[in-house]
């Protein structure tokens, strides 16, 4: 491996080895190849034992190619990866005898065409191969006999778990997080930078509580960074007062295009919030979960009009991107596609800032400035990011608070002064309103 790949690897705090390229080209097939496909069932909450299914139907052989099927959260939302583009149609239903399978009178949902014709899904082939739907289960709908007899002779007496493709997205939505699962180890994270495509497959995504819904309580979000995970939040969670607060957090891939992340956190909120009602929201955010947090936020609060979200709190986020990721598209032999976003002026980056928050949400931004000597950061830096991006003039402009700390990338997340700052800034008054919105499309680092 050339020596600037590994400089570049361990400028980003994540183990070097060419054994991680070969597992990110395996992984970017797989993102290559498949289409994603999710619905959200918006009565689920009024059915037991509901589930998802996707199947691919060659109506005209008559014959079931293959399958696979999710259990449904009480919020709603399933999903799936699908190795092909065509004759894949998506329905739920609910297993009310709980045999495990459909039965006509068992209250369903198939998508269907403007006639009630049950169509296949159509896929956006310009937002990354992906289809997003909704429904609600009726008892006056009833999938087609044909496609249930060919899926039954599909199965035969086979076991459902040896006949499914196994390409389910287990999606978390206001699930109860036990930090010491095995599935939230720090190490983990690495896989979801690796991975991106693997990872939910294994793992799942989505929106974790760490304890019930409780409406008296206002919510906090926390998104971790690039290779992180829910362990990086673990002195907040125990600092957070729980009178007022809530800690939720985002599990998620960070090797995905941030875009994509930050409009799958934005579904996963917005359906929250018609599920629980709640009428405030704050988010908290480290590293690249910034930029994350960002396009959400900016897709919640601006695009779709909502006004739950008050607070924003980035911590050392690389606003203007990040050498090792500009060094790693030029020169990795496989790129994970989180870097393409992470680049110096990148079309991401263009995005984000063409839109102005202040006057709509809040933004504390928070910054480190211990620097270490870096073959690849500018001497003033984090060990991580350098200060010139986290200080980045457009985040700087439209934030109504900065404050640098003497502190690394790593430990300004358990510093007691820092955790202060954030509950100070959490508690404070709501600033003015009415100022946030689109701006003209420039690119605010050249022009």
């Amino acid at each position: 491996m050339p020596t600037r790949a590994i400089v570049f690897l361990a400028t980003l705090t994540l183990f070097p080895g060419c054994a991680n390229f070969r597992r990110l080209g395996d992984d970017l097939k797989l993102l290559d190849r498949s289409y994603l496909v999710s619905a959200h069932i918006g009565n689920r909450s009024d059915f037991e034992n509901v589930y998802g299914l996707v199947v691919e139907w060659d109506r005209a052989a008559g014959k079931v190619v293959s399958a696979d099927y999710s259990p449904v959260g009480p919020v709603g939302l399933f999903g799936f990866l699908v190795d092909r583009s065509a004759n894949q149609y998506l329905m739920a239903f609910s297993d009310a005898d709980g045999d495990g399978r459909y039965r006509e009178g068992e209250a369903a949902w198939i998508l269907s065409d403007a006639a009630g014709v049950p169509s296949p899904v159509e896929f956006n082939l310009n937002r990354g191969r992906k289809a997003r739907l909704s429904g609600r289960l009726s008892r006056s709908v009833v999938l087609p006999a044909d496609m249930v007899a060919a899926a039954r002779a599909f199965r035969g007496d086979r076991d459902i778990d040896d006949v499914v493709t196994g390409q389910d997205i287990p999606i978390a939505l206001g699930d109860i997080a036990d930090l010491n699962d095995p599935k939230f180890a720090a190490v983990l994270g690495r896989e979801g930078l690796w991975q991106p495509a693997t990872f939910p497959l294994e793992l799942g995504i989505g929106i974790y509580f760490l304890e019930k819904y409780d409406p008296s309580r206002t919510p906090v979000l926390f998104v971790y960074g690039a290779a992180g995970s829910p362990q990086d939040w673990r002195t907040f969670f125990a600092e957070l007062d729980r009178s007022k607060y809530q800690a939720w957090f985002y599990y998620y891939p960070t090797g995905d295009r941030l875009d994509s992340l930050g409009g799958a956190l934005n579904r996963g909120v917005e359906l929250l919030q018609g599920h629980f009602g709640f009428s405030r929201l704050h988010v908290v955010a480290h590293s690249m979960g910034g930029l994350v947090s960002r396009s959400f936020v900016i897709k919640n609060a601006l695009e779709d009009g909502n006004s739950y979200i008050e607070k924003f709190v980035t911590i050392s986020t690389p606003w203007s991107g990040h050498e090792a990721a500009e060094m790693g598209v030029k020169h990795a032999p496989k790129v994970v596609p989180s870097w393409y976003d992470m680049q110096a002026n990148s079309g991401f980056q263009e995005e984000i800032f063409s839109s102005r928050l202040k006057g709509t949400v809040d933004h504390l931004l928070l910054y480190g400035h211990r620097s270490s000597k870096s073959r690849i950061l500018p001497e003033e830096n984090d060990g991580t990011v350098s200060v010139a991006s986290q200080t980045a003039p457009p985040a700087v402009a439209d934030a109504v608070k900065v404050v640098g700390y003497d502190a690394d990338h790593v430990d300004i997340l358990s510093r007691p002064d820092v955790i202060a700052e954030v509950h100070e800034f959490l508690a404070a008054p709501r600033a003015g309103r009415g100022l946030g919105g689109r701006l003209k499309k420039l690119n605010p680092f050249t022009d």
